[in-house]
């Protein structure tokens, strides 16, 4: 019981940190970025600033959650059902394919949003 407890307490303290980071993008005043290394954009290049850190910030702030149901779902089943390595590859996919949502969201974002882009 306590390993589910220590497990439980270590994955929302994971999605802790996205949904935080998103909370802070969400209410910025300049423009914000992913945390790639990559430069956000100047605000003279975006279409609006505060559209462009609200979808940031909810798109972490939905990460965060989608990340903690995934933890607590491959948490459950890891400790009911035989199998790992089938549910090792399961979280794996699900995992990578939360960060290509995320990733996906912020091109289509940089596209729409960013003025330059249009030109190019």
């Amino acid at each position: 019981m306590a390993d589910a407890i220590i497990y439980l307490i270590i994955s929302l303290l994971i999605s802790l940190i996205f949904i935080i980071l998103g909370i802070r993008q969400y209410m910025a005043e300049k423009p914000v970025t992913i945390n790639t290394g990559e430069k956000p954009p100047r605000e003279d290049e975006l279409t609006d600033v505060t559209e462009w850190n609200h979808r940031h910030g909810r798109n972490f702030i939905i990460f965060g959650c989608a990340l903690f149901i995934t933890l607590l779902i491959f948490g459950y089943f890891i400790e009911k059902l035989d199998g790992v390595m089938l549910q090792v590859v399961i979280f794996v996919i699900a995992l990578f394919a939360e960060i290509a949502w995320v990733e996906f969201e912020h091109n289509v974002m940089k596209k729409k949003m960013i003025k330059d882009s249009h030109s190019q």
